[in-house]
Protein backbone atom coordinates (compact mmCIF):
# COMPACT_ATOMS: atom_id res chain seq x y z
CA UNK A 1 0.00 0.00 0.00
CA UNK A 2 1.45 3.20 -1.24
CA UNK A 3 0.36 6.31 1.20
CA UNK A 4 0.38 9.79 -0.39
CA UNK A 5 1.75 12.51 2.14
CA UNK A 6 0.60 16.06 1.39
CA UNK A 7 2.01 19.18 2.97
CA UNK A 8 -0.62 21.80 2.89
CA UNK A 9 0.35 25.39 2.40
CA UNK A 10 -2.75 27.16 4.05
CA UNK A 11 -4.02 30.48 2.01
CA UNK A 12 -6.35 32.62 3.83
CA UNK A 13 -9.88 32.72 2.06
CA UNK A 14 -13.15 33.14 2.49
CA UNK A 15 -15.80 35.87 2.40
CA UNK A 16 -18.64 36.91 4.61
CA UNK A 17 -22.22 37.59 3.69
CA UNK A 18 -25.53 37.76 4.59
CA UNK A 19 -27.28 35.76 7.42
CA UNK A 20 -29.36 32.99 6.29
CA UNK A 21 -30.99 29.78 7.12
CA UNK A 22 -30.63 26.55 5.69
CA UNK A 23 -27.75 24.92 3.93
CA UNK A 24 -27.96 24.17 -0.08
CA UNK A 25 -26.69 20.73 -1.27
CA UNK A 26 -22.88 20.80 -1.06
CA UNK A 27 -22.81 23.09 1.36
CA UNK A 28 -20.40 22.58 4.78
CA UNK A 29 -22.21 24.07 8.28
CA UNK A 30 -19.83 24.72 10.45
CA UNK A 31 -19.85 25.37 14.18
CA UNK A 32 -18.40 27.69 16.61
CA UNK A 33 -19.88 27.10 19.78
CA UNK A 34 -17.77 29.20 22.14
CA UNK A 35 -18.54 32.47 20.25
CA UNK A 36 -20.79 34.65 23.16
CA UNK A 37 -23.75 32.07 23.05
CA UNK A 38 -22.25 30.31 20.07
CA UNK A 39 -22.57 30.84 16.10
CA UNK A 40 -22.72 28.45 12.71
CA UNK A 41 -21.83 29.16 9.57
CA UNK A 42 -22.23 27.94 6.31
CA UNK A 43 -19.38 27.55 4.08
CA UNK A 44 -20.57 27.56 0.38
CA UNK A 45 -18.12 28.09 -2.94
CA UNK A 46 -15.80 30.14 -0.97
CA UNK A 47 -17.92 32.42 0.72
CA UNK A 48 -18.57 31.77 4.37
CA UNK A 49 -22.09 33.12 5.44
CA UNK A 50 -23.72 33.22 9.43
CA UNK A 51 -26.91 30.91 10.24
CA UNK A 52 -29.02 32.92 11.76
CA UNK A 53 -29.51 31.92 15.30
CA UNK A 54 -32.53 31.56 18.01
CA UNK A 55 -33.08 33.57 20.66
CA UNK A 56 -30.32 32.13 22.62
CA UNK A 57 -28.52 32.50 26.36
CA UNK A 58 -24.56 33.36 27.40
CA UNK A 59 -22.80 30.05 26.88
CA UNK A 60 -25.65 27.92 25.39
CA UNK A 61 -22.89 26.42 23.25
CA UNK A 62 -25.14 26.71 20.06
CA UNK A 63 -23.06 25.08 17.25
CA UNK A 64 -21.30 22.37 19.81
CA UNK A 65 -23.04 19.90 17.22
CA UNK A 66 -24.19 20.52 13.65
CA UNK A 67 -26.10 18.07 11.32
CA UNK A 68 -27.91 18.92 8.17
CA UNK A 69 -31.48 16.81 6.66
CA UNK A 70 -33.80 17.34 4.42
CA UNK A 71 -37.18 17.81 6.19
CA UNK A 72 -39.35 19.18 3.65
CA UNK A 73 -37.68 17.90 0.89
CA UNK A 74 -36.98 21.34 -1.10
CA UNK A 75 -33.61 20.47 -1.98
CA UNK A 76 -32.14 22.45 0.33
CA UNK A 77 -31.01 21.22 3.63
CA UNK A 78 -32.32 21.80 7.06
CA UNK A 79 -30.16 22.19 9.57
CA UNK A 80 -30.22 20.41 13.31
CA UNK A 81 -27.68 22.02 15.59
CA UNK A 82 -26.98 21.24 19.36
CA UNK A 83 -26.91 23.87 22.21
CA UNK A 84 -25.81 21.47 25.01
CA UNK A 85 -25.51 24.24 27.54
CA UNK A 86 -28.46 25.68 27.28
CA UNK A 87 -30.99 25.81 30.72
CA UNK A 88 -34.26 24.29 30.20
CA UNK A 89 -37.04 25.16 32.78
CA UNK A 90 -34.67 26.32 35.31
CA UNK A 91 -32.87 23.42 35.03
CA UNK A 92 -29.23 24.57 34.49
CA UNK A 93 -27.05 23.19 31.57
CA UNK A 94 -30.24 20.65 30.30
CA UNK A 95 -29.58 21.21 26.77
CA UNK A 96 -31.32 21.76 23.40
CA UNK A 97 -31.04 21.20 20.03
CA UNK A 98 -32.43 23.33 16.98
CA UNK A 99 -34.04 22.04 13.85
CA UNK A 100 -33.53 25.22 11.51
CA UNK A 101 -35.25 25.05 8.07
CA UNK A 102 -34.07 26.49 4.83
CA UNK A 103 -37.83 28.22 4.89
CA UNK A 104 -36.58 30.29 7.98
CA UNK A 105 -38.70 27.91 10.39
CA UNK A 106 -37.34 27.09 13.72
CA UNK A 107 -38.25 24.29 15.64
CA UNK A 108 -36.48 24.04 19.49
CA UNK A 109 -36.19 20.31 21.11
CA UNK A 110 -35.65 19.55 24.23
CA UNK A 111 -35.72 16.28 26.52
CA UNK A 112 -39.71 15.53 27.68
CA UNK A 113 -38.10 15.24 31.33
CA UNK A 114 -34.99 17.98 31.33
CA UNK A 115 -32.24 17.47 33.63
CA UNK A 116 -29.46 19.62 34.99
CA UNK A 117 -26.28 18.91 33.12
CA UNK A 118 -27.78 16.34 31.07
CA UNK A 119 -26.08 18.22 28.25
CA UNK A 120 -29.34 17.19 25.61
CA UNK A 121 -27.27 18.22 21.90
CA UNK A 122 -24.38 17.39 23.03
CA UNK A 123 -24.11 15.00 19.93
CA UNK A 124 -26.83 15.09 17.16
CA UNK A 125 -27.57 13.33 13.76
CA UNK A 126 -29.87 13.53 10.93
CA UNK A 127 -31.60 11.38 7.68
CA UNK A 128 -34.05 12.59 5.99
CA UNK A 129 -36.84 13.98 8.18
CA UNK A 130 -35.53 11.29 10.98
CA UNK A 131 -33.38 12.73 13.66
CA UNK A 132 -31.24 11.83 16.83
CA UNK A 133 -30.08 14.09 19.62
CA UNK A 134 -28.10 13.06 22.39
CA UNK A 135 -27.99 13.35 26.06
CA UNK A 136 -24.76 11.28 27.00
CA UNK A 137 -24.74 13.17 30.67
CA UNK A 138 -28.48 11.90 31.14
CA UNK A 139 -28.49 10.10 34.74
CA UNK A 140 -30.91 7.16 35.01
CA UNK A 141 -32.28 7.07 38.30
CA UNK A 142 -29.33 6.46 40.82
CA UNK A 143 -27.12 5.90 37.61
CA UNK A 144 -25.27 8.88 37.11
CA UNK A 145 -24.21 10.12 32.84
CA UNK A 146 -25.71 6.65 32.07
CA UNK A 147 -27.02 8.61 28.95
CA UNK A 148 -29.76 8.50 26.68
CA UNK A 149 -30.85 9.25 23.09
CA UNK A 150 -33.32 10.60 21.41
CA UNK A 151 -35.16 10.06 18.32
CA UNK A 152 -38.13 11.67 16.18
CA UNK A 153 -39.37 11.23 12.64
CA UNK A 154 -41.23 14.90 10.92
CA UNK A 155 -43.20 15.95 14.08
CA UNK A 156 -43.71 13.18 16.20
CA UNK A 157 -42.45 12.96 19.81
CA UNK A 158 -39.06 12.80 20.92
CA UNK A 159 -38.89 8.85 21.75
CA UNK A 160 -36.43 7.96 24.32
CA UNK A 161 -33.79 5.06 23.31
CA UNK A 162 -31.09 4.05 26.30
CA UNK A 163 -29.21 0.70 27.40
CA UNK A 164 -32.26 0.26 30.06
CA UNK A 165 -34.63 0.27 26.96
CA UNK A 166 -36.18 -3.44 26.16
CA UNK A 167 -34.62 -4.92 23.65
CA UNK A 168 -31.35 -2.60 23.63
CA UNK A 169 -28.25 -4.06 23.70
CA UNK A 170 -26.10 -3.60 27.34
CA UNK A 171 -26.67 -2.28 30.41
CA UNK A 172 -26.84 1.50 31.76
CA UNK A 173 -23.70 2.00 34.34
CA UNK A 174 -22.46 5.00 36.21
CA UNK A 175 -20.13 7.19 33.53
CA UNK A 176 -21.25 5.04 30.07
CA UNK A 177 -22.01 8.34 28.33
CA UNK A 178 -24.83 6.11 26.32
CA UNK A 179 -24.88 8.67 22.83
CA UNK A 180 -21.39 10.38 22.70
CA UNK A 181 -21.09 9.74 18.84
CA UNK A 182 -24.27 9.39 16.50
CA UNK A 183 -24.09 8.55 13.00
CA UNK A 184 -27.74 6.52 11.17
CA UNK A 185 -26.77 4.18 8.44
CA UNK A 186 -28.66 2.20 6.20
CA UNK A 187 -32.42 2.66 6.48
CA UNK A 188 -33.82 3.35 10.09
CA UNK A 189 -30.88 2.29 11.69
CA UNK A 190 -28.77 4.02 13.78
CA UNK A 191 -25.31 3.95 15.18
CA UNK A 192 -24.32 4.68 18.74
CA UNK A 193 -20.85 5.27 19.77
CA UNK A 194 -20.19 4.85 23.98
CA UNK A 195 -16.71 5.24 24.56
CA UNK A 196 -16.75 5.58 28.37
CA UNK A 197 -18.39 2.58 28.91
CA UNK A 198 -16.24 -0.42 30.79
CA UNK A 199 -15.54 -4.05 30.19
CA UNK A 200 -16.83 -5.55 33.44
CA UNK A 201 -18.63 -8.74 32.65
CA UNK A 202 -22.54 -9.28 32.35
CA UNK A 203 -24.57 -7.34 34.79
CA UNK A 204 -24.27 -3.71 36.20
CA UNK A 205 -20.72 -3.10 37.35
CA UNK A 206 -19.29 0.50 38.52
CA UNK A 207 -15.49 1.06 37.82
CA UNK A 208 -14.63 -2.12 37.30
CA UNK A 209 -12.61 -3.81 34.50
CA UNK A 210 -10.88 -2.31 31.49
CA UNK A 211 -12.42 1.56 32.68
CA UNK A 212 -13.28 3.14 29.23
CA UNK A 213 -12.54 0.73 26.99
CA UNK A 214 -15.73 1.52 24.91
CA UNK A 215 -18.19 -0.34 22.75
CA UNK A 216 -20.60 0.62 19.66
CA UNK A 217 -24.02 -0.38 19.27
CA UNK A 218 -26.37 -0.38 16.09
CA UNK A 219 -30.11 -0.16 16.17
CA UNK A 220 -31.25 -2.09 13.38
CA UNK A 221 -34.54 0.38 13.14
CA UNK A 222 -35.28 3.17 15.62
CA UNK A 223 -38.68 3.98 14.35
CA UNK A 224 -39.82 0.41 14.88
CA UNK A 225 -42.11 -0.14 17.91
CA UNK A 226 -40.07 -3.15 18.87
CA UNK A 227 -36.30 -2.15 19.35
CA UNK A 228 -33.39 -4.49 18.25
CA UNK A 229 -29.64 -4.15 18.09
CA UNK A 230 -25.78 -5.31 17.92
CA UNK A 231 -23.19 -4.15 20.44
CA UNK A 232 -19.55 -4.63 19.56
CA UNK A 233 -16.93 -4.58 21.30
CA UNK A 234 -13.13 -4.78 20.26
CA UNK A 235 -11.44 -8.71 21.06
CA UNK A 236 -8.28 -6.89 22.10
CA UNK A 237 -9.99 -3.61 23.78
CA UNK A 238 -8.14 -2.19 26.37
CA UNK A 239 -8.05 0.39 29.57
CA UNK A 240 -8.78 4.07 27.95
CA UNK A 241 -8.94 3.19 24.32
CA UNK A 242 -12.52 5.21 23.91
CA UNK A 243 -13.74 2.86 21.67
CA UNK A 244 -16.84 4.71 20.01
CA UNK A 245 -15.58 8.24 20.20
CA UNK A 246 -16.57 8.86 16.60
CA UNK A 247 -18.82 6.84 14.60
CA UNK A 248 -19.63 7.40 10.58
CA UNK A 249 -21.27 5.47 8.24
CA UNK A 250 -20.51 5.25 4.80
CA UNK A 251 -23.27 4.26 2.41
CA UNK A 252 -22.86 0.90 0.31
CA UNK A 253 -19.98 0.24 2.03
CA UNK A 254 -20.49 -0.04 6.22
CA UNK A 255 -19.35 1.83 9.38
CA UNK A 256 -16.43 3.04 10.64
CA UNK A 257 -15.60 3.33 14.56
CA UNK A 258 -12.56 5.32 15.84
CA UNK A 259 -10.26 4.86 19.35
CA UNK A 260 -8.29 7.75 19.55
CA UNK A 261 -6.83 6.79 22.23
CA UNK A 262 -5.69 3.77 21.21
CA UNK A 263 -5.15 5.08 17.74
CA UNK A 264 -7.52 3.14 15.58
CA UNK A 265 -10.75 2.96 13.37
CA UNK A 266 -12.04 -0.57 12.63
CA UNK A 267 -14.12 -0.79 9.91
CA UNK A 268 -17.35 -2.92 9.09
CA UNK A 269 -19.08 -4.51 6.42
CA UNK A 270 -22.85 -3.83 6.31
CA UNK A 271 -23.50 -6.80 8.08
CA UNK A 272 -21.61 -5.48 10.94
CA UNK A 273 -18.51 -7.83 10.44
CA UNK A 274 -15.38 -6.51 11.10
CA UNK A 275 -13.15 -5.86 8.31
CA UNK A 276 -10.21 -3.74 8.77
CA UNK A 277 -8.49 -2.09 11.36
CA UNK A 278 -6.79 1.14 10.32
CA UNK A 279 -4.08 2.46 12.90
CA UNK A 280 -3.07 5.78 13.22
CA UNK A 281 -0.81 8.83 15.61
CA UNK A 282 -2.04 11.83 17.44
CA UNK A 283 -5.62 10.82 18.63
CA UNK A 284 -6.11 8.72 15.31
CA UNK A 285 -9.85 8.42 15.05
CA UNK A 286 -11.44 11.66 17.36
CA UNK A 287 -13.62 12.39 13.73
CA UNK A 288 -14.97 10.88 11.26
CA UNK A 289 -16.42 11.36 8.50
CA UNK A 290 -17.86 9.56 4.87
CA UNK A 291 -18.12 10.54 1.56
CA UNK A 292 -20.97 9.14 -0.65
CA UNK A 293 -18.11 8.04 -3.16
CA UNK A 294 -16.48 5.17 -0.22
CA UNK A 295 -14.30 7.53 1.33
CA UNK A 296 -13.94 8.24 5.11
CA UNK A 297 -11.96 11.19 6.18
CA UNK A 298 -10.02 10.51 9.87
CA UNK A 299 -9.11 13.07 11.97
CA UNK A 300 -5.91 13.26 14.18
CA UNK A 301 -5.76 16.57 15.57
CA UNK A 302 -3.16 16.17 18.29
CA UNK A 303 -0.82 14.53 15.17
CA UNK A 304 2.71 16.43 15.23
CA UNK A 305 2.05 20.14 15.98
CA UNK A 306 -0.61 21.04 13.74
CA UNK A 307 -2.68 17.92 13.35
CA UNK A 308 -3.88 15.95 10.59
CA UNK A 309 -6.33 14.17 8.41
CA UNK A 310 -6.10 10.64 6.39
CA UNK A 311 -8.67 10.30 3.83
CA UNK A 312 -9.02 6.22 3.39
CA UNK A 313 -11.11 3.90 1.31
CA UNK A 314 -13.65 1.34 2.75
CA UNK A 315 -13.25 -0.60 0.15
CA UNK A 316 -9.48 0.39 -1.75
CA UNK A 317 -6.86 -0.07 1.02
CA UNK A 318 -4.72 1.47 -1.24
CA UNK A 319 -6.08 4.94 -1.31
CA UNK A 320 -4.42 6.09 1.31
CA UNK A 321 -3.82 10.16 1.58
CA UNK A 322 -2.06 12.15 4.47
CA UNK A 323 -3.46 15.42 4.79
CA UNK A 324 -0.82 17.62 6.88
CA UNK A 325 -1.04 21.25 7.36
CA UNK A 326 1.63 23.58 6.26
CA UNK A 327 0.13 25.62 9.93
CA UNK A 328 -2.62 25.41 11.99
CA UNK A 329 -4.22 23.99 15.55
CA UNK A 330 -5.63 21.04 15.90
CA UNK A 331 -6.77 20.30 12.17
CA UNK A 332 -8.73 17.16 12.13
CA UNK A 333 -10.82 18.05 15.27
CA UNK A 334 -14.02 17.65 12.53
CA UNK A 335 -13.93 16.98 9.41
CA UNK A 336 -16.80 16.82 6.54
CA UNK A 337 -16.93 15.92 3.18
CA UNK A 338 -18.44 18.70 0.04
CA UNK A 339 -18.34 17.08 -2.93
CA UNK A 340 -14.63 16.78 -4.24
CA UNK A 341 -13.77 18.40 -1.36
CA UNK A 342 -12.29 17.57 2.71
CA UNK A 343 -13.05 19.98 4.82
CA UNK A 344 -10.97 20.11 8.59
CA UNK A 345 -11.61 22.04 11.23
CA UNK A 346 -8.66 23.74 13.37
CA UNK A 347 -10.14 25.13 16.46
CA UNK A 348 -7.39 26.03 18.35
CA UNK A 349 -6.02 28.02 14.99
CA UNK A 350 -5.25 31.49 16.04
CA UNK A 351 -7.24 33.81 16.66
CA UNK A 352 -10.47 32.17 15.60
CA UNK A 353 -10.00 28.85 14.78
CA UNK A 354 -10.22 28.00 10.90
CA UNK A 355 -11.77 25.33 8.22
CA UNK A 356 -9.07 24.06 5.83
CA UNK A 357 -10.21 23.14 2.67
CA UNK A 358 -8.84 20.89 -0.17
CA UNK A 359 -9.95 19.58 -3.06
CA UNK A 360 -9.80 16.08 -4.22
CA UNK A 361 -6.56 16.12 -6.04
CA UNK A 362 -4.90 19.52 -4.96
CA UNK A 363 -1.80 19.53 -3.43
CA UNK A 364 -3.12 23.11 -0.96
CA UNK A 365 -5.51 23.93 1.10
CA UNK A 366 -7.65 27.02 1.64
CA UNK A 367 -7.89 28.34 5.07
CA UNK A 368 -11.32 29.64 5.66
CA UNK A 369 -11.93 31.64 8.91
CA UNK A 370 -14.60 34.24 10.18
CA UNK A 371 -14.14 38.03 10.72
CA UNK A 372 -14.66 37.35 14.42
CA UNK A 373 -14.96 33.95 16.19
CA UNK A 374 -13.90 31.94 19.32
CA UNK A 375 -13.29 28.15 17.81
CA UNK A 376 -14.14 28.02 14.63
CA UNK A 377 -14.28 24.53 12.92
CA UNK A 378 -15.27 22.78 17.03
CA UNK A 379 -17.96 20.80 14.54
CA UNK A 380 -19.21 20.56 11.03
CA UNK A 381 -21.12 18.64 8.68
CA UNK A 382 -22.51 18.37 5.14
Amino acid sequence: MTRTLLVLALLTGGLSGHEVTGACTGDVVVGDPFDGPGAVHRLSGGALVPVEAPELGEGDAFGWSVAMAEVDGDGCGDLLVGAPYADVEGRKDAGAAYLLTSKGATVRLTAPEPQQDAHFGWTVAAKGDLVAVAAPYEDLAEVRDAGSVYVRRGEAPLRRIGQDSPDVPGNPEVGDQYGWALAFGAGNSLVVGVPYENDDGTGVQVEEGKIDSGSMTVLADVTAQRLSGIKWEPPDRATGDRFGYAVAYVEGSGIAVGAPQAGFVQLFDEAVAPTRKVTGEGAFGFSLAAAKDGRLAVGAPYAGSTGAVRVLSMADESVDRLLVPGRGARFGWSVAFAGNQLVAGAPDDQPYGTAGVAGRNADTIEAVKPPEGAEFGASMAS
